[in-house]
């Protein structure tokens, strides 16, 4: 039987111990196109901030596609972990796809503690015009590591509570986007 102390040390792994990060292609200008191929998944596609996407109708070795459920972080200038839910496409670089090969874990769990864990590391990032962080210090940052059916829990009640936090923002923007509206009426009638 195991100590307490053992057990926690057990528990605490570096992020580079779970799964294996491959970083994205580099594309050119000139591999664009914006009507044949699959799109090419840039920083701003993740954030929502993308106007035009980008698209690529060549080929490239398999651990640059990405697939819907495939969870990426972007680890250069927004920092950030996201799962992609838009259907096949290309990764570009400056975004590490997660590989799960190492340990077994929830991928849910996965994401909140990385999450968390990426949003508290931006001290270590590098850089002075963009930051980011190196795949040296990406790996080393620590991660709490418990059995399947604590992950299973600590998932479940962290998408719990984000659903009612989007829930919540949601619901704020409307409220907003209504008070606007009723100043730009009031305005209009004056």
């Amino acid at each position: 039987m195991m100590n307490a102390s053992s057990q926690n040390i057990e528990c605490h792994i570096k992020l580079g111990e779970i799964a294996t990060y491959v970083n994205g292609y580099a594309f050119k200008p000139s591999d664009y196109s914006s009507k044949e191929g699959d799109p090419i998944i840039r920083i701003q596609d993740l954030t929502g901030n993308s106007y035009e996407t980008n698209k690529f109708s060549g080929n490239l070795p398999d651990k640059y596609r990405v697939n819907n459920g495939d969870i990426l972080v972007s680890w250069s200038a927004s920092l950030g972990v996201y799962e992609w839910t838009k259907g096949p496409a290309w990764l570009n670089q400056h975004i590490f796809k997660v590989v799960f090969d190492k340990k077994p874990i929830n991928k849910s769990f996965f994401i909140h503690q990385a999450r968390h864990i990426i949003e508290n590391s931006g001290n270590l990032a590098h850089g002075a015009t963009m930051h980011h962080l190196t795949k040296k210090v990406f790996d080393a940052l620590p991660f709490y590591y418990p059995g399947p059916q604590e992950q299973q829990q600590t998932a479940d009640q962290l998408d719990k509570l984000s659903a009612i936090i989007d829930t919540c923002q949601t619901a704020n923007r409307k409220l907003e986007n209504l008070v606007k509206s009723r100043f730009t009426q009031k305005e209009v009638a004056a």
